[in-house]
């Protein structure tokens, strides 16, 4: 459902800005690779989420910032791999281990249910998003952003909608906590959110947008300990510190690189 509400608003971001809903020959290919991409990455998340805790599973999806520079070095010409971004990439890896490695142990599950098929999904999750993202920096130079976005929802809604008649029980509510959740996850995230993020991949190098979402470790973990009552772990709180310590030495390079060049 949150594809649906999230397909309306794009939709209606084409018509106010007049953009062709027709697709060309050309187009077929982007638009199909992405499409794939996307439906494959949300289940990674889905499966992932539900076999590890939340904590977890946030913090391992937020380190897709570093799988999008490292695509973005062989994809992207003005988007490369330094010595800063590898210094940052060392510290993210070095954090991902901690999380996996410091709960679970090597058994592959502790007490608390973190396993590695979770984890190993998650990660999965992140590093398709990453590609995606850089994809779509590419792909998006030659054709609309909010077109490649709306055919992403479409196929998502036909995937989910379906699996979820498959392998589930869809329930219905009309309890208000659930349609305001709704409202948030498809018009907040799955429209203006997606339209936004796609907007700024296409005019701005995806390393450098993507340093922005580092911030989701810290409230991911903080929600999951205040809602849901987690103890966030030694190992997840060492992985969000590197992690961290990764984004700052990425963002921060990137930062006083644009600020020289304003300078100058």
């Amino acid at each position: 459902m949150r594809f649906v509400l999230g397909g309306i608003v794009t939709a209606g971001y084409m018509v106010w800005r007049g953009d062709s809903f027709r697709v060309s020959s050309k187009e077929i290919f982007p638009l199909a690779c992405l499409s794939l991409l996307f439906v494959v990455q949300i289940m990674l998340m889905n499966y992932g989420q539900y076999f590890t805790s939340a904590g977890h599973a946030t913090a391992l999806n937020a380190t897709f910032p570093i799988w999008a520079a490292i695509f973005a070095h062989f994809i992207v010409p003005s988007d490369r791999l330094h010595r800063w971004k590898i210094v940052a990439i060392i510290f993210s890896y070095a954090g991902i281990l901690a999380i996996v490695v410091g709960d679970t142990g090597f058994d592959g599950e502790s007490a608390d249910g973190e396993t590695f098929v979770g984890d190993f999904m998650s990660l999965a999750s992140a590093a398709l998003l990453g590609l995606r993202l850089v994809l779509m920096s590419n792909f998006t130079q030659n054709m609309s952003e909010a077109k490649m976005l709306l055919s992403m929802l479409l196929v998502g809604i036909l995937f989910f909608v379906t699996g979820s008649y498959i392998f589930e029980n869809p329930i219905y509510s009309w309890d208000p906590r659930f349609w305001v959740a709704l409202f948030y996850q498809g018009v907040v995230i799955a429209g203006f959110g997606f339209l936004s993020n796609a907007w700024l991949v296409k005019r701005y190098l995806p390393s450098t947008v993507t340093f922005f979402n580092f911030i989701q470790p810290a409230a991911g973990v903080t929600l999951a300990w205040i809602v849901l009552g987690e103890d966030p772990g030694s190992g997840l709180l060492l992985g969000l510190l590197l992690i961290v310590i990764g984004a700052l030495v990425h963002g921060g390079e990137a930062f006083l690189k644009a600020r020289k060049a304003s300078v100058h």
